[in-house]
């Protein structure tokens, strides 16, 4: 049971970390700073960063999206969609992961996930339909444990978790304006404080898988780099950070040596957003195609 836990606390550490729902504390909603359209003075406060950019975020609402992920020479890219909104939150989200033959497709509708599962692996979870459904507020042991990871997922897809982590655990340490993707863009360079991230991101998460991700992180002060891009309304269109000082800690937390000079842990993280406030509709699939899923006693 104990390495059962820890392996979910892994899984449960690299989901909250590995991407970027919750919306940033509000603070009032006042109009974005200089609201005009253009790019402006640059922020040198990080709240005051944030209540701009979440404004323009909650306002749009709806975002397209692309991620790609880096780490020890293994690649994991994801696209899709999202409505951020609350209990009307929707997304889909299709992901491809070294070894596996198909992409992963995963739909979030309200409470409710459901997962295509690549072909063949439905069997190990008990069923023969090519999806499974997941309930984020369900009383069974597999819905309390990974039911709360893929809340935290999801909320990874939505770009104001990244201003919510500049929130409490960022500090803007370079800025400048520039070009992305041939766009005007305001481009900011934050570190964020990891134990302050952990505390953050594992609300809601099972006592036990809380309790040894905080572990891993225990007497470690480790700071991750964040890079943000915002356009010219100030909504992100880019976020990247650097994961190899969390998969550092995380490999020395389970008694890993150090790695030498040189030959630091790599990871990489990085989030594009398009099409700020277009339409997104999110469907659940056909109810016969849909299984319960069975643990193997």
């Amino acid at each position: 049971m104990r390495k059962t836990a820890a392996a979910v606390a892994g899984l449960a550490l690299a989901l909250v970390l590995g991407a970027c729902g919750d919306k940033p504390a509000d603070n009032g909603a006042a109009p974005a700073p200089g609201d005009s359209g253009g790019l402006n003075a640059l922020f040198g406060d990080a709240q005051e960063l944030v209540r701009a950019a979440s404004f323009k975020a909650d306002t749009a609402k709806t975002a397209k999206f692309t991620m790609e992920m880096t780490a020890e020479g293994q690649n994991v890219t994801a696209k899709g969609e999202g409505r951020f909104d609350g209990p009307n939150t929707a997304m889909s989200m299709t992901m491809s992961m070294p070894g596996a033959p198909d992409a992963m497709e995963m739909r979030t509708i309200g409470t409710d996930v459901y997962m295509k599962m690549p072909e063949g692996q439905g069997a190990a979870l008990g069923t023969d339909k090519p999806w499974i459904k997941l309930s984020l507020g369900g009383d069974d042991p597999i819905s309390k444990t990974f039911g709360a990871i893929m809340t935290k997922s999801t909320e990874q897809s939505d770009p104001r978790r990244s201003l919510e982590m500049i929130q409490k655990a960022g500090k803007i340490t370079k800025s400048e304006q520039t070009q992305l993707d041939g766009q005007p863009a305001d481009h900011y360079w934050v570190d964020l404080d990891l134990v302050k991230m952990v505390d953050m991101m594992l609300e809601g998460m099972p006592a036990e898988v809380a309790g040894k991700a905080k572990e891993s992180m225990q007497g470690k002060s480790v700071v991750i780099p964040m890079e943000l891009w915002l356009n010219a309304e100030k909504l992100p269109v880019q976020v990247t950070m650097d994961m190899g000082a969390v998969s550092q800690a995380i490999a020395e937390s389970g008694g890993a040596p150090a790695s030498a000079p040189g030959n630091a842990a790599e990871g990489k993280v990085t989030m594009k957003y398009t099409d700020w406030g277009a339409p997104v509709t999110v469907e659940a699939p056909p109810a016969d195609q849909v299984g319960e899923i069975k643990i193997p006693k």
